[in-house]
């Protein structure tokens, strides 16, 4: 395990002790001389080490208050000392996931995680980002202050880890770098970006599945300004759909310094910053767009060359050994990697593909979101969405000076017009070797629209605010497709008579519809045309479908069989729900009727009848608390669940609707709202651990605070990290 002392410590120990007992020293009174000068040199550095292992934090630097629901409020003198306060806190309410995080920098995913562990080291090793991040930090500029901050944090991690010896899960992962979290942001941000759907997509042999949405990892925002809300002030709502427990569940928390960083929001674990959330300025929300952010090419390939352009080419090949636990012992192998002038190559039994996403060649979107952190105005925060470093997401913003913003970003390749980027590329010819990314002013940019508000739930930026103050131009990549989510907050806006008060706010942020004239009734209408006589034997289910509102409400005895014939759907055709919506197909009858049939023999066979509340199937669940829960895959209230109980035939919460925050800014304050699926603690033990739930699906919010003299009045815990 970690040693308790600095390393040098232990080793002018070692060098003393051996000094000491050496024949030649024991009776030489001027080797004993040179050692008392040597004992005293070591002191000093001792001291002098230590006092620089701990110069970045001292309890007079950092104090930590825990709210009444444990939510950290981190308090620092500077910057960096407000992150090593976050990385503190943090690994006291989830260590575990943090250290998830970091187990594929080391390669040891698979031995602590299994097969699903391995997936992730595999990926680590394939974009060989070990060598890549290192050569990038030659190249790409890190700021002093981005510097100081990032080791803050490590150094707040690592001494946590240090402190409690027993919760680390190999000793091989610490101490951790600087470099390595910054690993660990671009391993995530490749798999955000489409890398890992790529590799799923060409595996499969299907191509049209790299353009899909992930149920799990989507969001909704909208921000509207203060002349549509009857209170006056712009309004700006972050609803992320995310897990809501492991490494890409959101962890909320409040960092101050007396350099001006004052932000409360969310962030994943191994986070330097919150990466959405609002200071007393202004905020953002993020939701992730489906720009096509990289290419997929189909290589021709004879033994280890490749052709292209007319000749063959040798590829490029690395050897990197993988491990992976089998029951409870660890086997290692040997993988080779390629690399072709495109990018990696990933093998499969259909054909060898390459991969060229601009992900993995920019290193400073950790910075960028610490720009936006600090920003204080549009300009300012304009500034840091300028930097261009974040490769994918949406950012729906407001201020206190009632500015509202969407603007979909991210690194997308700036692709020859003239050519076919249809999908898989032909990996024969050079020309579709991109080497430019298309400028920020050439990505959609909508700001202070006359109609008053902006929005986004994953649909395209074509339709994120009126008719007549939509974004209008195109380029090769854009994100064409719309979801129904998206439909609904159109439909919902336009629709909107009068100034929009809280109640019509919570109608919107909360609804559980389908709409029934949009792309869903597009692709799964058939459920709802079945001819009961043609199905005799179904005829009570094929009812009960054509019954049903279309709406979600947790009471609702015709949604269970709905979700549960989803659920067959989706186990079926391996989809998510999002896909099938705007996938070129629509489900077919035959496949309708066998989701159906499963749903009904599913029904009756666990809960006695297909008539019961969707609050009976489906459950938010953590530890002691077992509450019912609405809502379904892709609805504005978006519910994802999977199967917990199979013999109940109960499903529990898995993600969708976690990190949720209303804001209201105006030019005398900013008023702050939040709530998160669970509670601040993945701790079974701690009383934090799940005590949001019931204000969560009461569909209730917490008030926070900026100002310090009201956190410290309502203070549940005061303390400093060692």
């Amino acid at each position: 395990m970690i040693s308790k002392e600095p390393e040098n410590n232990g080793r002018f120990k070692c060098f003393i002790f051996m000094t000491y007992n050496n024949p030649l020293f024991k009776h030489n009174f001027l080797s004993q001389t040179y050692l008392a000068f040597f004992v005293l040199i070591a002191v000093v550095f001792t001291i002098s080490h230590q006092a620089f292992y701990s110069q970045i934090v001292t309890e007079n630097k950092v104090t930590i208050v825990r709210d009444s629901f444990g939510i950290p409020h981190i308090y620092g003198k500077t910057d960096a000392d407000a992150a090593y306060g976050l990385a503190w806190a943090h690994a006291e309410d989830d260590f575990e996931s943090i250290q998830n995080n970091l187990l594929p920098i080391r390669g040891l995913a698979g031995k602590f995680r299994g097969k699903e562990g391995l997936l992730f080291d595999f990926f680590f090793h394939f974009l060989d980002l070990n060598r890549r991040v290192d050569e990038l930090l030659k190249t790409q500029t890190i700021s002093e202050d981005y510097h100081r901050l990032l080791e803050g944090y490590v150094n707040g991690l690592n001494t946590y880890a240090k402190e409690h010896e027993e919760e680390v899960i190999s000793d091989h992962l610490f101490p951790v770098t600087e470099s390595d979290v910054i690993k660990g942001y671009t391993l995530k941000l490749a798999l955000m970006a489409g890398m890992g759907l790529a590799l799923k997509a060409t595996k499969e042999n299907k191509i049209d599945m790299f353009f899909s949405v992930n149920d799990t990892k989507g969001s909704n925002a909208f921000a509207i300004s203060k002349d549509k809300m009857e209170d006056s002030c712009t309004l700006l709502m972050v609803n992320s759909h995310q897990p809501i427990e492991g490494e890409f569940a959101w962890y909320e928390a409040h960092v101050n310094s007396e350099e001006g960083w004052n932000f409360i929001g969310g962030l994943f674990p191994g986070g330097v910053t919150p990466f959405v959330g609002s200071n007393e300025h202004l905020g953002w929300a993020h939701t992730v767009n489906y720009h096509t952010f990289g290419d997929i090419y189909k290589m021709k390939v004879k033994g280890k060359k490749y052709f292209l352009d007319g000749t063959w080419r040798k590829f490029s090949i690395r050897k990197e050994k993988l491990r992976i636990r089998i029951g409870k012992i660890t086997v290692g192998v040997k993988k080779k990697f390629f690399d072709s002038a495109f990018g990696p190559v990933f093998k499969t039994k259909h054909g060898m593909y390459s991969f060229r996403f601009p992900v993995y060649n920019d290193i400073r979107a950790g910075e960028q979101w610490y720009r936006m952190n600090k920003a204080k105005n549009l300009t300012e925060f304009e500034a840091a969405l300028k930097m261009e470093a974040l490769p994918l997401f949406n950012v729906i913003y407001a201020d206190k000076d009632n500015n509202i913003l969407l603007h979909s970003g991210g690194q997308i390749p700036d692709r020859n017009p003239s050519l076919d980027w249809k999908l898989p590329l032909d990996g024969t010819l050079l020309k579709y070797k991109w080497e430019k990314l298309i400028p920020y002013s050439m990505k959609p940019n909508v700001l202070n629209p006359s109609c008053g508000y902006v929005f986004n739930a994953n649909n395209s930026p074509l339709v994120c605010s009126g008719k007549e103050c939509n974004y209008n131009d195109y380029f090769v990549g854009l994100q064409l497709f719309n979801i129904n989510r998206g439909e609904l907050f159109d439909q919902y806006f336009a629709e909107q008579k009068g100034k929009f008060s809280m109640d019509d706010i919570h109608r919107i942020k909360y609804d559980k519809r389908f709409n029934r004239n949009g792309v869903y009734s597009k692709n799964l209408g058939v459920l709802y045309r079945l001819d009961e006589k043609k199905y005799p034997n179904l005829s009570d289910a094929i009812l009960t479908m054509k019954r049903w509102d279309f709406e979600a409400d947790v009471a609702d005895t015709n949604a269970a069989l709905v979700l549960v014939t989803h659920k067959f759907l989706q186990r079926k055709l391996s989809s998510s729900l999002g896909l099938l919506m705007i996938q070129k197909d629509a489900v077919s009858e035959k496949d309708a009727i066998w989701a159906v049939k499963k749903a009904r023999k599913f029904l009756i066979h666990k809960h006695g009848s297909i008539h019961v509340p969707i609050g009976q199937v489906q459950r938010h669940i953590r530890g002691n608390v077992n509450l019912p829960s609405a809502g379904m895959s892709e609805q504005i209230r978006a519910t994802e669940s999977s199967l917990y109980d199979k013999k109940k035939g109960i499903y529990r919460i898995k993600g969708g609707d976690g990190y949720i925050q209303i804001v209201h800014y105006s030019t005398s304050e900013t008023r702050i709202s939040t709530i998160n699926a669970y509670g601040a603690s993945a701790k079974p033990e701690s009383i934090h651990y799940n005590d949001q739930m019931e204000l969560f699906e009461a569909e209730k919010l917490r008030k926070m605070s900026f100002k310090k003299e009201e956190v410290f009045k309502t203070a549940a815990k005061i303390y400093s990290p060692k």
